[in-house]
């Protein structure tokens, strides 16, 4: 379970932050000293970071192996645990990535559970990120041949809802991962080392849950 609560939006006061014991610290390393379960949480200039992107961060949890996140960016709502330690030598982040489709007799809810591999040469981040690509991926699952409460794993299937636009979110998830590799660095110091996903694989997509 996701334990802390981040709600910041653009415009927030993150100086509150500064000075105070009850919000987190740096203390070494990736060691951090955390708030009570009462306390919203606010970490600046990390969290800054990603709320001037327009990323809605609710649930942020660290612990000393992972970091786990809950955010939404252009109405999709984006779960990932980053193993920290073991980045740079396995270049990847795991995401769940949840949308809402609405049907004409009900809404289902659609979750895809995807593997990203991060570039080698990170670009500058990108303000306001669209994700255009996985959005029409998911509203594929409009049609009523998708049945509810059902999960696909078939490599086919997967394979052919994802073909035509694996190119275009290859490079929504791309400029994702750049974004976290900035949040980290400012969160916990991380320093990517410099063949950072030598084997570029892009997306795979390991399972669609429908609700």
């Amino acid at each position: 379970m996701l334990e802390k609560v981040v709600n910041i939006n653009p415009g927030s006061d993150y100086k509150k932050s500064t000075g105070n014991p009850k919000y987190y610290k740096k203390v070494s390393g990736y060691q951090f000293a955390t708030t009570s379960a009462n306390d919203t949480l606010y970490i600046s200039p990390a969290t800054a970071l990603l709320a001037s992107l327009g990323w809605k961060i609710k649930k942020l949890n660290k612990d000393s192996e992972k970091i786990q996140i809950l955010f939404e960016v252009d109405e999709l709502d984006f779960e990932a645990s980053i193993f920290v330690f073991e980045l740079n030598q396995h270049p990847k982040i795991d995401y769940k990535v949840s949308k809402k489709i609405k049907r004409f007799a009900y809404d289902i809810i659609v979750t895809g559970f995807f593997s990203t591999t991060l570039k080698s040469n990170q670009d500058e981040i990108v303000n306001d990120i669209k994700v255009n690509g996985l959005n029409k991926f998911f509203n594929q699952f409009e049609s009523p041949r998708f049945k509810k409460t059902s999960t696909i794993t078939d490599f086919n299937v997967i394979e052919t809802l994802l073909y035509d636009l694996r190119k275009e979110i290859n490079n929504e998830f791309d400029l994702i991962n750049n974004c976290f590799i900035k949040f980290l660095e400012k969160y916990i110091s991380f320093k990517p080392i410099n063949n950072i996903a030598s084997d570029y694989e892009g997306v795979i997509i390991k399972s669609i849950n429908i609700e």
